[in-house]
């Protein structure tokens, strides 16, 4: 096993969903064989699945829950820079804000830390740290921890998101159904974030174009429920008309 060309093959499947063998082989100056083993070491943990002359990344909960934040915090990076920097206009200095723990969230904290005297509730591990280093004044939901996810889950997180009112709460899903719904393969997460969402006058979905016509396991909501969507195309619009 070799942990760098694994993250880079892990990086580089998470932005182009399939990898060849001799595309990597030649990325990162290895034998083909090298990479067959790492590719099969991979999918014997669930992470890829093998397929005639390369590998593909099966967008379910096995196999995208287990690949590190570090790594998925990189899929679509540019598409989640622009909705991150959007959605940090509809922010007020002296606002108070909740984040999920998605990578989408997490993206808008170098944009938060421009608007002053703000405070942040937050479920996520990575964004209370980068929140920490901004110098934003932040509070934790608290609760059990989710690995796969770096996400702070269940009755402790519920508890202390219902004794906050915020002002708004960003959020992401894993995709918009072709009714509406918004859903997500993450049931503990979903949970959390419904609770945000009560407790929050201005509900904003981040949500990369790709993710719409899309539909996971479990419910979080219907887009009517939600004040904004936020994605890196004005063209996703459309798509939500008549929804």
């Amino acid at each position: 096993m070799n942990a760098e060309r694994e993250e880079f093959i892990l990086k580089k499947i998470l932005k182009d969903k399939k990898v060849t063998v001799k595309e990597l082989a030649k990325a990162l100056y290895a034998s083909e064989p090298s990479i067959r083993r790492d590719l099969a070491s991979l999918e014997s943990r669930n992470l890829i699945k093998r397929v005639h002359g390369g590998a593909i990344i099966e967008n379910h909960t096995d196999s995208y829950l287990k690949i590190p934040f570090a790594v998925r915090e990189l899929e679509d990076y540019d598409e989640k820079h622009i909705i991150a920097k959007k959605a940090a206009e509809l922010v007020n200095h002296g606002d108070m804000i909740m984040l999920d723990a998605s990578s989408s969230a997490y993206t808008m904290i170098p944009f938060l830390a421009q608007k002053a005297n703000i405070t942040v509730i937050t479920s996520g591990i990575r964004a209370l740290t980068a929140l920490g280093e901004y110098g934003i004044r932040t509070l934790s939901t608290g609760g059990r921890l989710l690995p796969s996810c770096m996400s702070l889950i269940d009755n402790d997180a519920h508890r202390t998101i219902a004794e906050y009112n915020a002002d708004i709460v960003f959020f992401s899903c894993r995709g918009i159904s072709p009714s509406g719904s918004v859903t997500d393969f993450s049931i503990e997460e979903n949970l959390v974030r419904r609770a945000m969402i009560e407790h929050s006058k201005k509900a904003v979905l981040l949500c990369a174009g790709k993710k719409f016509n899309k539909e996971y396991v479990h419910n979080l909501c219907h887009i009517r429920d939600i004040d904004y969507v936020i994605s890196e195309t004005d063209s996703c619009e459309e798509l939500l008309t008549g929804l």
